[in-house]
């Protein structure tokens, strides 16, 4: 289980300011937690916002009650939970560690306001990581309605590995994910592997050579 830490310099990450800092050690909640460790349970709160200072975590869903891993991943510098923090809603989600040894930072709301009324570079963090993720959000909506599945799963295998070289998934879940039917994911899927992408190494396992994958979505953009 997550365990409470005292902070030391080391801890800082560069978009926090030392005063920001000082101001952090005084007013955070600082944890530390091995792989599958809960950092945030489902609908614990609506008050807090969470930066990893170090390791990753990533969002677990619960369908019909059951939990849903996700390839959702953050990893040091990185944010999560602020959207439901500001919707002053539950988090609809649990977090977890993905690492040994991963250290994160709760932040309540309050102090979260006076960091970003006092330290422009922090606001600019947050608003920064939010709206890239608005933005990803859009290019998805976009992609189903103008790009082949082919591309649309390449680019989303991309990004679910991001932070590794494989990911577990099985057909079902890609299919769900996309909003296509499991035969389109598993041709997708075998078309990827037919040219060397990414390679199946168990029933759920896909293995990513990203370079590759990089190389031929950007040929496919040039072709379009």
């Amino acid at each position: 289980m997550a365990r409470e830490f005292t902070p030391t310099k080391a801890d800082k990450i560069d978009v926090l300011t030392e005063e920001s800092w000082r101001y952090l050690q005084q007013n955070g909640a600082f944890f530390e937690a091995d792989t599958g460790d809960v950092l945030l349970e489902l609908e614990q709160t609506d008050e807090h916002l969470l930066i990893i200072l170090s390791g990753q975590a990533t969002l677990i869903y619960y369908e019909d009650g059951a939990p849903q891993p996700t390839a959702i991943y953050r990893i040091a510098g990185e944010v999560l939970h602020h959207a439901g923090m500001h919707l002053q809603t539950p988090n609809p989600f649990r977090i977890e560690s993905a690492d040994d040894k991963t250290r994160v930072v709760l932040i309540d709301r309050a102090s979260v306001y006076h960091l970003v009324s006092k330290d422009r570079a922090f606001a600019e963090f947050l608003f920064k990581d939010l709206s890239q993720r608005f933005i990803q959000a859009l290019n998805y909506l976009r992609e189903e309605r103008v790009e082949p599945l082919l591309v649309r799963l390449a680019k989303r295998i991309l990004t679910i590995t991001r932070h590794r070289p494989s990911v577990k998934f099985t057909q079902a879940e890609l299919a769900d994910i996309l909003a296509v039917t499991r035969i389109s994911i598993s041709k997708a899927i075998k078309t990827l592997e037919e040219q060397g992408l990414i390679k199946r190494a168990e029933r759920s396992l896909i293995l990513v050579d990203r370079d590759r994958l990089n190389a031929w979505l950007s040929e496919q953009d040039r072709g379009a």
